[in-house]
């Protein structure tokens, strides 16, 4: 056979591109998301706990009267309070799964999270409406939280992570 030219591209001839490494204030993020998550649980008691009180009995039986039912009494009373109480625990519940799993995929470097996050935490505002003390506080703190970690997502090495993620995708994409 004669020698004909082949095409054998060498392992030097392809550019490696190193996946961006997480910078430290990637971690930061992340337990500033997982102390949310925790002052949601206690959030959460403390919300059950108010629920349960007579204090809270008494002023859902005010407002149950005040929109002309036409009969308000212990039953429906007690029927507004599970559901109240369910509601508050499925909605903590909810809330401590988002926070976990958006650090994790924040400390990836996932930009959809970036983005699903800044909006939760946008939202998580609606919180600071008919809260109640001590609860309250560990509301507003968790809020505080949620939103400083999004904040660093957006700024300074959070923001370079995210952008260096995104062209490492689309380079290998390319290959």
């Amino acid at each position: 056979m004669s020698e004909m030219p082949r095409y054998n591209p060498a392992a030097t001839e392809f550019s490696t591109v190193q996946a961006p490494v997480a910078p430290p204030i990637m971690n930061t993020v992340f337990y500033m998301l997982i102390g949310a998550a925790v002052l949601q649980v206690i959030a959460t008691i403390f919300a059950v706990l108010q629920m349960q009180s007579d204090d809270f009995r008494t002023q859902l039986m005010d407002q149950l009267q005040t929109q002309n039912l036409p009969s308000v009494d212990a039953n429906m009373v007690d029927t507004a309070i599970m559901v109240s109480t369910g509601t508050a625990i499925v909605m903590g519940v909810v809330a401590v799964i988002l926070y976990v799993l958006i650090g994790l995929f924040l400390k990836k470097g996932m930009g959809w999270a970036r983005i699903v996050g800044a909006v939760l935490a946008v939202v998580s505002l609606s919180q600071l409406m008919g809260m109640t003390m001590p609860g309250g506080i560990a509301t507003i703190l968790q809020i505080l939280l949620g939103l400083g970690a999004m904040v660093l997502c957006f700024m300074g090495a959070g923001a370079a992570y995210f952008t260096a993620k995104k062209n490492y995708k689309l380079a290998a994409k390319g290959r």
